[in-house]
């Protein structure tokens, strides 16, 4: 369902207007003072370019390096040495798992590839991963405790599960508490910091990287360092790897029998090794380590039975024929084992569901959310709060909650669920596909899509769209399921994923949605339905905010007849459409023709809204920099500032669009001349948005552009010429060369090369 409001607030106009370039030196240099925002702002993107430079390896003492040269080559390869405390600076979430058995082998091989200082990969056979902790990656943490001892440079964990997140977990590598590369690292942007972590990780000193899930040549190509002591080790799905990178690849098999009898002997230390039953249940589970855990697990939760948790009894429920002729459970072969070990693997996940009794209240309501959690992203952490929201209960009834927080607790123990270290859960991607096989999920789809489209809708009007970046995979998961039907929920799903991708600044991939959202609407709804006019409104403002100005008047047009027609002249969005109309107009330098919709649309808001509602605000915002362009100073302050005061009050001093109110102003007094107290405005708004949308969001670069000019105004040159710099490099980035903010930029830059030299 479209919120008619959601998106209604037009293109917000700062001081300047990007593509409103006049043949004076200063405008030009200046324009990218100018805001845009429509209902919410940017926040930084899950996809960081970086725009690399020559990177010089970080200089290591002779003495230093000659010790820990020593110390890697006393590193054993006839044996295993014990588990021993990591350098200082290593970057290790992961404690030691006390279920680790066996594996010998794998260790060793890996350890004498690594110290040959090459790149080591674990491949999998088996078909399942290590779900439980017992995997290639609880391999690669086994080795990292045993041997991480002799690399003296440390041992450093990056997740490349999400490629977009790569660059952040590298640039967690050197911070406090890990390389302490320099103490105003964490103030750097976030390419700053890669680059400095990149330039330590190409000194000889010995390290170790480990690449967990890292599914991609292409990733491993450009994130290995390819000079320098670092040793990578890789842990992937992937069996065969391009000769080209030198990879030594490790399949990882499922365990031996012995190793198997000890991991679920872990589990029970109360019953023998020599137990028989073990041994036939290791059989039965073909040795799977996934499979073990969670038979492990089992037999754990209900040590206290005598019934349930008997091994005898339990390998007679396995060997049960009903178990085995469940279509979820006839198995599939998945990432080719050569032994069909996912039937296993199946009949292991049956267990361990049908322990849980619906006639329970705590077991009926972990079986709610075992559904609602199969229709998330799978294998992605859900937020633990996310995914309480979708039962819809009080916040206020403890009681529920004590409920809930049993439920999840059952199903974290049963082994149906994972819990990270955050409170998050994840359910397996093969656990997701049996659920979904099982359980009827229609009732748990609905209700995982209404909380999603709730939850969205919230944050993308709150103005802080960072909190939904965290759990983005499952938006997009849900609203790629839900937007099939083309109902009105799967519009409003596309409606909000779009509108968050647009607020980062994905412009490319907002588009597809805002269209798909546009075509379920004029379907479902009908051409002059108020959520089809949002819709049109959505895609001009995406095409408004590229600087497409002429392909965005029929959209804006459109969308201003129906709601004229449908929902009346004052009504708000009727007042959000009439500003979006002046935005566009004065954006190709249409003043006069853009103040009329302005005031228009600024007499509703006040009449309608009142006078302190933020889209009151944008309107005085707008008409306050349709009198700064006329150069009437005096009157824009006024407008400029009673806007500001209202958003400081309802928004809060700290909001993305309180910046935008505070760049006008500053822009304002730059056009006066007095650049020191505009400074003191451009060097406020860069806080809040390096703070809230990110350093690499194109906001970020406004405002960098913005003090480069006032900086050039001053004089000074150098300084003007790095703000330039990296607000150029943001926006080639982020919205490509031939935008025009990037353009604008880039001519900022050849003036002030042409000041410098005349």
């Amino acid at each position: 369902m479209a919120d008619p409001t959601q998106e209604s607030n037009p293109p917000q106009i700062g001081s300047v207007s990007f593509n409103n370039l006049t043949n004076s030196p200063v405008e030009i240099k200046g324009n990218l003072s100018v805001e845009t925002h429509i209902g919410g702002d940017q926040v930084a993107g899950d996809k960081i370019t970086h725009i690399y430079q020559t990177i010089h390896s970080q200089q290591v003492d002779e003495e230093t390096l000659a010790q820990a040269q020593d110390r890697l080559a006393h590193l054993p390869l006839d044996h295993l040495p014990p588990p021993a405390p990591l350098p200082p600076g290593s970057r290790m979430p992961f404690a030691r798992n006390p279920l680790f058995v066996g594996r010998e082998q794998a260790l060793l091989h890996l350890a004498r590839a690594l110290k040959a200082g090459e790149t080591a990969a674990i491949g999998q056979i088996a078909a399942a991963t290590g779900l439980g902790g017992i995997g290639k990656s609880q391999l690669a943490v086994e080795f990292a405790h045993r041997y991480g001892q002799y690399f003296s440079g440390g041992v450093f964990w990056l997740s490349f599960a999400d490629p977009a997140a790569i660059p952040a977990e590298i640039a967690g590598c050197g911070g406090a508490g890990h390389l302490e590369i320099r103490p105003d690292f964490g103030h750097l942007s976030l390419e700053e910091q890669v680059g400095q972590v990149a330039s330590a990780w190409r000194s000889p000193l010995p390290r170790l990287l480990v690449f967990d899930n890292c599914e991609d040549e292409a990733l491993l190509d450009h994130w290995r360092s390819r000079t320098g002591g670092c040793r990578v080790l890789v842990t992937s799905r992937r069996s065969t790897w391009s000769r080209m990178l030198g990879v030594q690849v490790y399949p990882l098999d499922v365990l031996a029998r012995g190793e198997s009898i000890a991991l679920l002997a872990k589990h029970r230390p109360d019953l023998s090794p020599d137990d028989p039953h073990l041994a036939a249940l290791a059989a039965e589970l073909g040795d799977l380590p996934l499979a073990l855990h969670l038979a492990g697990s089992v037999l754990e939760f209900y040590q206290a039975d005598p019934t349930l948790g008997n091994p005898a009894n339990f390998l007679a429920e396995l060997r049960d024929a009903r178990l085995l002729d469940h279509p979820a459970l006839q198995g599939e072969d998945v990432t080719g084992s050569p032994t069909g070990h996912i039937l296993h693997v199946g009949r292991t996940f049956a267990l361990s569901y049908e322990r849980l009794n619906p006639a329970g209240p705590v077991d009926a309501l972990a079986q709610q959310l075992l559904a609602r959690t199969a229709c998330f992203a799978w294998g992605e952490p859900i937020p633990r709060q996310l995914l309480l929201a979708t039962l819809d209960q009080p916040e206020a009834d403890r009681q529920r909650a004590r409920l809930a927080a049993k439920a999840l607790r059952r199903l974290v123990e049963l082994g149906l669920l994972e819990e990270e270290a955050t409170g998050a859960l994840v359910l397996h991607r093969l656990l997701a596909a049996f659920v979904q096989q099982l359980l009827p999920l229609a009732e748990a789809q609905a209700t995982v899509e209404e909380t999603l489209l709730a939850e969205a809708r919230r944050l993308n009007q709150a103005g802080y769209p960072a909190p939904l970046l965290a759990w983005q995979p499952h938006l997009r998961a849900v609203t790629e399921a839900a937007q099939a039907r083309e109902d009105e929920w799967g519009a409003g799903l596309c409606n909000e994923l779009g509108y968050h991708l647009r607020t980062i600044g994905a412009y490319t991939e907002a588009w597809p949605y805002y269209e798909r959202a546009l075509a379920i609407n004029e379907k479902v709804l009908g051409a002059d339905h108020p959520d089809t006019a949002l819709s049109l409104n959505n895609l001009g403002t995406l095409l408004y905010m590229q600087g497409a100005y002429a392909e965005a008047w029929p959209y804006y047009e459109r969308a201003l007849t129906i709601y004229e027609k449908v929902l009346g002249a004052e009504h708000p969005d009727t007042a959000s459409s009439l500003n979006n109309v002046g935005a566009l107009l004065d954006a190709i330098g249409a003043y006069v023709e853009a103040r009329p919709y302005y005031e228009r649309a600024l007499a509703i808001n006040e009449k309608v809204l009142g006078p302190e509602h933020p889209a009151t605000a944008t309107s005085l915002n707008n008409l306050g920099y349709l009198l700064k362009m006329q150069g009437m100073y005096a009157e824009a302050w006024r407008y400029y500032e009673r806007a500001l005061t209202i958003r400081e009050k309802v928004l809060g001093p700290e909001h993305p669009v309180t910046a935008t109110s505070l760049n006008n102003l500053g822009t304002l007094l730059q056009a006066q001349g007095a650049y020191a107290e505009a400074r003191l405005y451009f060097e406020r708004v860069l806080t809040i948005r390096e703070k809230a949308l990110g350093a690499e969001h194109p906001d970020t670069a406004h405002s960098l552009n913005n003090l480069g000019c006032l900086l050039q105004a001053q004089g000074a040159y150098a300084e003007a010429w790095l703000y330039f710099e990296r607000a150029l490099a943001i926006l080639k980035a982020r919205l490509g060369p031939d935008h025009p903010y990037t353009r604008t930029v880039q001519g900022n830059l050849a003036a002030l090369d042409a000041e410098i030299k005349g």
